[in-house]
C-alpha cells in the first residue's frame, strides 16, 4: 500500500516553506526504509490552525506489532516535535539545549531502524523514561534525554512495580 500524499492535505498551501520541506523528507525517509511495522497506507497526517498565526501538520506513524510505539510528529514553522507513544517526545528547533530541526530526520529513521532505546524504571508515583540512541559500529548507547512522567499517566500504576524494563523503538 502506498504512503499519502502530504501534498494532497486541505491547507497544505498555507504550510511554510520550512514545513513542506521537511514533510517531502519525511515522505522520502518513509518509502526508502520501508521498515516493515509501518502500515504506509496508515500512516495520517491533520492540518491545524487553532488560533496559531501558523498551522502544524500533526503526523501519526503507527507500529503494526505495538501500537504504544507509535510515533506523533508534530510540524511546526521551525521546529519538530517527534513523540512515541506515552513515553516521552523530543523537541527539535526550539533552540538551546535542544537539537535543531535537522536532527529530527535523522533520529525518526533510528527510531524505524531499532536504533533507539528506552529505559523505564516504574515508580509508585513517577516513571522515569531515559531515551538512548544506539551508536551503530559500537553498539554503545549514546543519552539523547531523560525525563519523569506521573506513574497514572505511563500506562497506569503497576503491581507489583517493575523497577527497570528496557524497550527498543523500532519498526522493523
Amino acid at each position: 500500500m502506498a504512503l499519502p500524499q502530504f501534498s494532497d492535505l486541505p491547507g497544505y498551501d498555507k504550510l511554510c516553506d520550512e514545513q513542506r520541506a521537511f514533510l517531502d523528507r519525511l515522505r522520502l525517509l518513509l518509502s526508502t526504509e520501508k521498515a516493515p511495522l509501518v502500515a504506509q497506507d496508515k500512516v495520517a497526517a491533520s492540518l491545524k490552525i487553532e488560533g496559531k498565526a501558523q498551522p502544524i501538520v500533526e503526523v501519526t506513524i503507527p507500529n503494526r506489532r505495538d501500537p504504544d510505539m507509535s510515533l506523533l510528529l508534530t510540524v511546526e514553522e521551525r521546529a519538530v516535535v517527534v513523540s512515541y507513544g506515552w513515553y516521552d517526545h523530543i523537541h527539535f528547533g526550539y533552540g538551546e539545549p535542544d537539537p535543531p530541526v535537522e536532527e529530527a530526520l535523522p533520529f525518526i529513521r533510528a527510531m524505524l531502524l531499532g536504533n533507539v532505546e528506552l529505559e523505564i524504571i516504574y515508580g509508585w508515583f513517577w516513571t522515569k523514561v531515559t531515551t538512548f540512541r544506539l551508536d551503530g559500529p559500537t553498539g554503545g548507547r549514546v543519552r539523547v534525554q531523560s525525563g519523569s512522567t506521573p506513574a497514572i499517566f505511563a500506562g497506569g500504576f503497576r503491581w507489583p512495580p517493575r523497577l527497570r524494563e528496557v524497550r527498543r523503538v523500532s519498526f522493523t
